[in-house]
């Protein structure tokens, strides 16, 4: 019998002195599926995506900041370690965070914390409108962008704190950036300079498109002077981040087509801030029970966000077939008759692309075939080779993945998952064989799923998680 842990990626206060960052190449779990488990309930864990730039929000106030919901997971332990490092004040109870930035003297992040995430690229506008300068390492994350080995993209960081009056400097080694002497000055951007038009809907899209955005909300707040953002990315990691700086006291107002910021000139104030439950983690309990064939209800926290959030997800789905009721702050899922072949497009306007490998695996099960393109990241199909491996026929052509149906089967060799969405859609498809498969890659779930072992052991399944294989505790 496989043990099964009762949870992961539990944060254990992100001591400064602190310096382990995820391990992929040693991380490996067993997994094997289990038996149905009658009308299962779990409770979804907080918004990773708001999560982190409201951390770095934080620095620009000089009052405490409260976050509730917060996932326990890899980029809060690191973020809030690299915000004690620059001088705040941190306490995290498990399940809050509060923030005190008012003591924040620091300006240089340690490449060894910026190295483990994506998420600290937030830390860069908010330190240097603080400190008027600020610098880092590279920052790490899911290696599917188009630098060397997959490194994700600063270049766009740098031209949006340009708009506002900064110096930067990128390079292999890192960003540093210095603001001008009276500090950054409101500017008008269009945001659709940092995206593609996508071939298929015309709508500005691209891996920049949501980091411009987010770098430039952060960085007009307290800039002197009006800041228009034109055709800004549409999510609500964007929108509600644009929320909760306009309850901190921005002056923020918000259309389909533009976000007016006007400037303070100096510090937020206070904020309490209660993350919605995580979108992703959302779609992939879904997938769970779409590709098993299995009911679910999902409890979650603002599930008004969660809905509108989801709802490129949600039109895809129903057409899908799967039946989906949402009941007060219960998500119920049940298994579909029959599932529909189905056509789907992640892209900005549209489906995250974090939830496109979700998708395909989905698909795998439906009456015909289906085609999934991704708009967003180029290499985003790390999860289909491991899939091929279990019996999957997928055919890639470029950015488009073509997907015929068929059952999976055991894989006769381990599997491998070079990211986080990889690693989650790999796990969920070996669940379903029948056979016990070794994944490694694992620790690349520590940074987007709370507890994650012990969801999928309430619902059944047995995952054994060696000690001593670089997993986070």
């Amino acid at each position: 019998m496989l043990n099964t842990p009762s949870a992961v990626a539990v944060v254990d206060g992100g001591r400064p002195d602190d310096r382990r960052t995820p391990d992929a190449s040693a991380a490996y779990w067993t997994v094997l599926g289990g038996p149905a488990v009658p009308r299962p309930t779990l409770t979804m864990g907080g918004f990773k995506h708001l999560l982190v730039p409201v951390l770095a929000a934080a620095c620009l106030s000089d009052r405490p900041w409260r976050i509730a919901n917060a996932p326990r997971i890899e980029d809060r332990r690191l973020l809030t370690a690299m915000l004690r490092h620059l001088g705040a004040t941190v306490d995290d109870d498990g399940h809050r965070v509060a923030v005190d930035a008012s003591g924040l003297g620091g300006s240089r992040i340690p490449a060894h914390w910026s190295a483990g995430i994506h998420g600290g690229v937030y830390l860069l506008p908010t330190v240097l409108a603080k400190r008027g300068e600020v610098a880092s390492g590279r920052h790490g994350g899911c290696a599917i962008g188009a630098g060397t080995q997959g490194s994700r993209p600063l270049s766009h960081v740098a031209a949006v704190l340009e708009r506002f009056g900064a110096v930067c400097e990128v390079d292999a080694e890192g960003f540093r950036a210095r603001a001008p002497r009276n500090g950054l000055r409101g500017a008008r951007i269009d945001l659709a300079d940092f995206a593609e038009r996508e071939p298929r809907a015309g709508t500005p899209t691209g891996p920049h498109y949501s980091g411009a955005t987010k770098t430039a909300l952060l960085a007009a707040a307290t800039a002197r002077g009006t800041t228009v953002l034109d055709n800004p990315y549409p999510k609500p990691d964007a929108l509600e981040l644009a929320r909760v700086l306009g309850e901190a006291g921005a002056r923020i107002e918000v259309s389909r087509r533009r976000i007016t910021v006007e400037g303070l000139g100096g510090p937020l104030g206070g904020a309490d801030v209660t993350l919605p439950s995580d979108l992703m983690e959302v779609v992939t309990f879904i997938a769970w029970a779409v590709h098993l064939r299995r009911e679910l209800d999902l409890l979650l926290e603002r599930p008004d966000v969660v809905r509108s959030g989801l709802a490129p997800e949600l039109e895809c789905l129903a057409a899908m077939g799967v039946p989906l009721s949402w009941e007060g702050p219960l998500l119920r899922i049940r298994p579909p008759e029959r599932l529909r072949g189905t056509d789907v497009l992640a892209a900005s306007h549209h489906v995250y692309s974090d939830a496109g490998p979700l998708f395909a695996l989905m698909l795998l099960g439906a009456d015909g075939p289906s085609r999934l393109t991704d708009g967003v990241w180029e290499n985003r199909f790390g999860y289909a080779e491991g899939l091929r491996g279990m019996g999957a026929v997928l055919d890639r052509a470029g950015n488009e993945l073509r997907i015929t149906p068929g059952p999976l089967k055991p894989s006769p060799d381990p599997l491998e998952a070079g990211d986080l969405r990889a690693a989650a859609t790999l796990l969920l498809a070996a669940l379903g064989t029948g056979a016990p498969h070794r994944l490694h890659g694992v620790s690349h779930l520590a940074r987007g799923y709370e507890d994650l072992p012990a969801k999928l052991t309430a619902l059944g399944a047995h995952i054994d998680v060696p000690k001593g294989t670089g997993e986070t505790a």
